[in-house]
């Protein structure tokens, strides 16, 4: 009887507990907070975490740069992890599915579907102190590598172009390669020739611009008394800038001794119609278009580097506006409206130009949306176009 009188007053107990309690709280959703950057112990992996800004993207975009895999895209929080393949759609090569969790106060462990695992630690990137822009200018593609190590070219995905951001001073080694039919002719710094080498050694020590330049096969850097010229011809194997021809005139641009010059030759009739009647899949298209081109008379030889507008005259554009611009020839193309910067060409220059005022939809931005913008300063930029055509 005891037993039992026992049995109901923990009966009776839980009974009255069931009572009293109050219903269980579901659980706030997961709010995943770690994101930055992030890099394993010896800083040879890093990850990328940030929310997604694309709203045709929603979610987290995950990058992972390792020394044999890069990888970057969007993937969505599951649960308390983020989950998904982070190769882009237009990347070739297997998916590289990944789940990321919390570790510790702020780490993350990165699983790699049937590959590794990554233990990550908050990193901060340090702040580039000066930085280094390779590009190229012709047909050729350029490799680089820290100090003295020998860069290696990657023919399937060549680089025409990459920036390199420095915390202070550090050498590297910088290599060129043509594409075939042409050839390297040599590396600029700021505009100026530095080596003729494809392959060189730099020290960098401040902002540095670097270009790899790329000349035709069977053309040449020998001088030529451009006062003695007669004929087309005689400057056909100079390193080429553009050429372009119309019924009336034949234009040529090209360089010597670091300037850039446009020769203009009058076009006669039976050259023209001959010239519009090849066929660019003609195997004997550059032949036959030198033989047509080489006997046209030169009428004027100009020299556009000599011609750049000075500081003091471009000065002289500040406070007008966009319309100005526009109803005066010159063409917007391109532009940066978070520093509110406009690209604009006039034949043969290459402007920065920045103005001010708003922009009623910056995601339609057209570029007679300019209009209304006053200038505030204008910068030469470059020779974009040196082979335009005369106004007929």
């Amino acid at each position: 009887m005891k037993k039992l009188y026992v049995l109901l007053s923990v009966l009776l107990a839980l009974s009255l507990a069931a009572c009293g309690s109050t219903p269980t709280q579901p659980e706030e959703p997961f709010e995943w907070t770690r994101e930055g950057y992030f890099a394993d112990e010896n800083e040879a992996n890093l990850l990328s975490i940030y929310p997604s800004e694309d709203a045709e993207h929603p979610g987290w975009m995950v990058g992972f740069l390792s020394d044999t895999d890069m990888h970057g895209w969007y993937i969505q929080l599951e649960g308390k992890t983020l989950h998904g393949d982070i190769t882009a759609p237009y990347e070739e090569g297997d998916p590289f599915v990944v789940t990321i969790s919390e570790e510790g106060t702020d780490g993350v462990v990165m699983k790699v579907e049937n590959g590794g695992e990554y233990h990550f630690m908050p990193y901060e990137i340090p702040e580039a102190a000066f930085a280094v822009s390779v590009n190229t200018d012709g047909f050729g593609q350029i490799a680089y590598a820290q100090g003295e190590e020998q860069p290696v070219f990657d023919d399937e995905y060549p680089t025409q172009s990459a920036y390199i951001g420095l915390a202070g001073p550090e050498v590297y080694t910088f290599a060129a390669k043509p594409d075939e039919g042409y050839r390297f002719r040599k590396w600029t710094i700021g505009g100026r020739e530095y080596s003729k080498e494809a392959q060189i050694t730099l020290e960098i020590t401040e902002d540095t611009d670097l270009v790899a330049v790329f000349g035709v096969e069977g053309t040449n850097d020998a001088y030529v008394d451009l006062s003695a010229v007669t004929t087309l011809g005689e400057l056909l194997d100079k390193p080429e800038c553009g050429k372009g021809w119309s019924e009336k005139q034949c234009v040529f641009a090209f360089e010597q001794e670091d300037m850039i010059y446009r020769a203009v030759a009058e076009m006669t009739p039976d050259a023209a119609e001959a010239l519009f009647a090849l066929e660019w899949e003609d195997e004997e298209y550059a032949e036959k278009e030198r033989e047509l081109l080489s006997p046209l008379k030169i009428v004027s030889i100009e020299n556009l580097t000599e011609s750049i507008p000075q500081q003091e005259e471009l000065d002289q554009l500040i406070g007008k506006t966009g319309a100005e611009l526009l109803d005066d020839g010159w063409y917007c193309s391109g532009w940066n409206l978070d520093e509110m910067i406009f690209f604009m060409d006039r034949a043969p220059y290459e402007y920065d130009i920045v103005m001010s005022g708003e922009i009623p939809s910056p995601d339609d931005f057209d570029d007679e949306d300019i209009r209304p913008l006053v200038i505030e300063s204008v910068r030469f930029a470059r020779i974009c176009d040196a082979a335009y055509l005369d106004e007929e």
